[in-house]
């Protein structure tokens, strides 16, 4: 049994089929600060810089990460696994035909956790760090669902508006850092969204010009014309590390690694080639997409594939099942989600370049089906509140703007208000799973009497609460759930649709 660290990799090149670094890693200099080290960016941009070093190794002295976390816990713990593993970890991408393990060297360091952000602030002044890159989750953005603008309500926004220099916030902290390159002269970075946000550079931008503008009128200016904030597609999913993973390493290829990170093969990464002074790492060598335009990827991959996450994880937490692949496996989730995305998620899709919508589907129908990832129902349960207004709640818009169906998606929000009602179907409690919990479950419990007061949530519904159509088809949904159970509820979904498919062929053969 090898451990994992630098000293290992001699060891692994000559008598493992675990692939390791060509280049070593103690030349690696800085270019990217990454914020929200966690196993998706580790698969994944980490992943690809790593291929990029193995390709061209001279990119190793301009490309390498500084990572950083804005939270303790979980980040210190991971900081301090690491370290003992010289920042290497191994990357197992998993489906059902087999594995494929490499190991990773593209991370620098980790800096050490600071409840005042000390040593971000002082990375990010460092002129080697071209590309700040984050990954923070869609809460972490501070966007206002309803106006896409910093949401202003926010006391820690308050706070970053107060007090500049003391920032609580990712956002706080990239505007003063950029206040601060720009009066010392220093060009500025670009910023990197690596979150599952519709838009995100735009977003970004949106934000970090939002606050800098609150703060001081002339920066925002600054920040508008001379910061680069391109939009991004990440797509690959990968789960949580737990011990299955760890142990799996261990008998399959005879490695101890206390981190590992496991995915599945299927990788896409579609970057707007927009940089500060055109200074981004050549990823476009190991497969990396720079276009023009990200909004037809982006959207296809935000409603189809993240929608249909955000579909299936309620009514598969309300039944007690524990992953995506055995919810694809049920014999009514997965035909529910199946007809629901072929008859009103990818009918509001637009012109893919390479493929169709539908075609797109059945490509990611069979990710989710994927045994081996355990991509856990929990976890995709978490913060509804920041992924219903980003996956479902746009297709609900263009379902109502097409005037075509809408049973399917007032259900998934039927589904998401039953959830967050505290008890699953066998009578088990839920535990807390949003930051919103208390004001979701307030208006949840209220909605069974009342099924407007769910779609009063403004912040995540906006108008369509005053939508006739929409309203009246999210409260039949609800009484179907609450009365008769989601499962029910789902199969009357199915069985409609059915009828419909059937006559839509009746009357093709007639003609």
């Amino acid at each position: 049994m090898q451990i994992l660290n630098k000293a290992a990799l001699t060891y692994l090149a000559s008598s493992s089929p675990v692939g390791v670094p060509k280049y070593d890693p103690k030349d690696i200099s800085p270019g990217f600060l990454h914020i929200g080290v966690g196993n998706f960016y580790r698969g994944h941009l980490g992943y690809y810089l790593n291929e990029l070093f193995n390709q061209e190794p001279e990119e190793k002295h301009s490309w390498g990460v500084v990572g950083a976390g804005v939270t303790n816990g979980s980040y210190s713990k991971r900081k301090e696994t690491l370290e003992k593993q010289d920042m290497l970890y191994t990357v197992v991408a998993r489906d059902g035909e087999g594995s494929n393990a490499r190991v990773v060297g593209s991370l620098l360091e980790l800096l050490p956790f600071d409840a005042k952000f000390g040593p971000i602030k002082e990375k990010l002044l460092d002129p080697e760090i071209k590309i700040c890159s984050t990954c923070i989750t869609e809460g972490g953005y501070y966007i206002c669902p309803a106006s896409g603008c910093l949401d202003q309500t926010s006391g820690n926004i308050q706070h970053d508006i107060a007090h500049p220099d003391e920032p609580m916030t990712v956002i706080g902290i990239i505007v003063q850092a950029l206040r601060k390159r720009r009066d010392a002269g220093t060009d500025p970075f670009t910023v990197l969204c690596c979150d599952n946000i519709p838009h995100n550079g735009d977003c970004t931008k949106q934000v970090v010009c939002d606050l800098a503008r609150l703060q001081d009128e002339d920066l925002a200016k600054w920040i508008e014309e001379n910061v680069s904030f391109p939009n991004s597609m990440v797509d690959r999913i990968v789960p949580g590390t737990g011990p299955k993973e760890i142990e799996y390493v261990k008998s399959e290829y005879k490695l101890e690694d206390a981190d590992p990170v496991f995915c599945e093969p299927f990788t896409q990464y579609v970057i707007e080639d927009n940089f500060v002074n055109g200074q981004r790492p050549a990823i476009e060598k190991v497969g990396v997409q720079f276009v023009p335009d990200v909004t037809p990827y982006e959207l296809a991959k935000l409603r189809v594939l993240n929608g249909g996450h955000a579909s299936l994880c309620y009514p598969a937490a309300l039944l007690g099942i524990e992953y995506v692949h055995e919810a694809m496996e049920h014999p009514v989730i997965g035909p529910f989600l199946d007809t629901l995305e072929r008859t009103e998620i990818c009918p509001g899709v637009p012109e893919l370049p390479e493929t169709t919508a539908e075609a797109y589907w059945e490509t990611i129908q069979k990710r989710f089906e994927n045994p081996t990832i355990n991509d856990r129902i929990d976890r995709n349960c978490q913060n509804g509140s920041d992924r219903q207004p980003k996956f479902i709640i746009p297709a609900i818009d263009k379902a109502i703007e097409d005037d075509i169906h809408i049973d399917g998606l007032a259900l998934v929000s039927a589904m998401w208000c039953r959830f967050c009602q505290g008890v699953d179907e066998a009578g088990n409690e839920i535990p807390p799973s949003d930051h919103e919990w208390d004001r979701l479950q307030a208006a949840a419990l209220k909605a069974k009497k009342d099924p407007s007061a769910w779609l009063k949530l403004k912040d995540i519904y906006g108008d369509h609460g005053d939508d006739e159509r929409f309203a009246n088809a999210f409260a039949t949904a609800l009484k179907n759930v609450n009365e008769k159970g989601v499962e029910a509820a789902m199969k009357a979904y199915i069985a409609l649709h059915d009828k419909e498919f059937s006559k839509e062929n009746d009357m093709a053969m007639a003609n």
